[in-house]
């Protein structure tokens, strides 16, 4: 018996919505919306798949999901009921792109975004490879890439000023954490050791990250003692 509302997915491949066996379903319905709008604008241009359980649902409760959906700027692609949504989605060609830490709060990709892909996830997101220009990935949470951030990078996105941004190369098109708005400095200037984004005051700053911080505070303790 599933008691819970799931959202899971990315925009470009559609999102897959799991609804509660149980409970009646107006209730329900208050509850998600409630749930979309706590989360801003964060899964705006959605496309939705609604899997309904045992529910069958009349005409008019479809058009109330739809309805409630599309006051959170998503649309409502198809209903299923019965079967099981987890066991369908991985036999979907598309599913082995994204692949979801046990932790059911970190998204982990283990491939390099290219040019028109999308990634948007409520909690962290974990990138092994690159984000090319182009490429636009939006979190609740942190953003952490393995490689070059080069594409779009949105994190904090319902507002979490805690949140960064870091990558072993950071050269965003554009950088956001929560409302604020950055960008990567003019120019490609060599760079080798990571760099954590994060918000100071009102502004985003760049720094090294902490192992290179305290590198580069153990090579000055060196250097005074040589002198």
């Amino acid at each position: 018996m599933r008691q819970d509302i799931t959202i899971r997915g990315t925009t470009r491949n559609g999102l897959v919505l799991v609804l509660p066996d149980e409970g009646e379903f107006n209730t329900l319905m208050a509850r998600l919306a409630e749930r979309l709008a706590n989360s801003g604008r964060f899964f705006a241009g959605g496309r939705v798949t609604v899997h309904v359980g045992n529910r069958q649902l009349s005409q008019a409760d479809r058009e109330t999901l739809a309805e409630t959906l599309q006051r959170a700027g998503m649309v409502l692609l198809t209903v299923r009921e019965g079967g099981d949504p987890v066991a369908e989605e991985t036999r979907r060609p598309t599913a082995p792109a994204p692949v979801q830490s046990p932790s059911e709060t970190a998204l982990v990709i283990t491939r390099t975004l290219r040019s028109g892909q999308e990634v948007r996830h409520e909690g962290d997101v974990i990138i092994l490879g690159d984000v090319n220009p182009g490429a636009v990935v939006v979190a609740s949470g942190h953003i952490v890439v393995m490689g070059a951030l080069r594409g779009v990078a949105h994190a904090g996105c319902t507002g979490n000023r805690d949140a960064i941004v870091a990558a072993a190369k950071l050269r965003p098109t554009q950088l956001r954490i929560a409302e604020v708005i950055g960008r990567a400095p003019d120019g490609d200037a060599p760079q080798s050791y990571p760099e954590v984004a994060r918000i100071r005051g009102e502004i985003i700053v760049v720094e090294a990250s902490a192992d290179r911080r305290q590198a580069s505070a153990l090579e000055a303790v060196g250097a005074k003692e040589d002198r």
